[in-house]
């Protein structure tokens, strides 16, 4: 937490060009209050603006997107004359930050795990089809009269076929979607 009292002015612009602001007063740091009006969505979402800043916008129908958005600190000097009204969800957002972080390189992990066990199943059927391939063309089950570079490119070929992960396979989860 900072030893400052900001306040924290918001300002946004939606599709048809109503512009809304507001402010609240927050003690954390301004990259912690920046991080945290992100999460909150209040950068992207005009509903998600409101929740922080106000329903200040004209009444007139628009979307919920954002098309600009910017946020200023002020320093208060007065700190018995202001309101936090959102300490308590920006201290549970930061507190949150590192499982959040950490789930985050998990999905990332488990992604890219799921892609290589793909690539792996692939080579592994490629190897496979090129060792029957291979046979076909050498025709004898005799590997030792063949000449030295076919008995390497047998080995390996054969090595990769036998190749086993030692760790259980990632379940891949369905894809559920809703057609036009």
């Amino acid at each position: 937490m900072s030893k400052k009292i900001f306040e924290v002015e918001g300002y946004a612009q939606r599709d048809i060009r109503e512009s809304s602001n507001g402010s609240f007063h927050s003690s954390h740091n301004p990259d912690d209050i920046e991080k945290w009006l992100k999460h909150c969505g209040a950068d992207e979402s005009s509903s998600d603006f409101e929740d922080v800043f106000g329903d200040n916008w004209n009444y007139e129908y628009s979307g919920d997107e954002i098309e600009d958005y910017s946020v200023e600190f002020n320093e208060v000097e007065d700190s018995d004359s202001v309101f936090y009204e959102f300490e308590e969800s920006i201290q549970e957002f930061l507190d949150e930050e590192p499982q959040r972080l950490r789930d985050e390189v998990i999905r990332k992990v488990t992604y890219q795990l799921n892609d290589l066990m793909g690539n792996i199943d692939g080579i592994k059927d490629t190897t496979i089809q090129l060792l029957n391939d291979f046979k076909d063309v050498i025709k004898t089950d005799d590997v030792e009269s063949l000449p030295e570079e076919e008995k390497k490119l047998y080995k390996t070929l054969n090595d990769i076929t036998q190749l086993t992960l030692k760790f259980p396979k990632p379940k891949v989860e369905e894809e559920t979607y809703e057609p036009f």
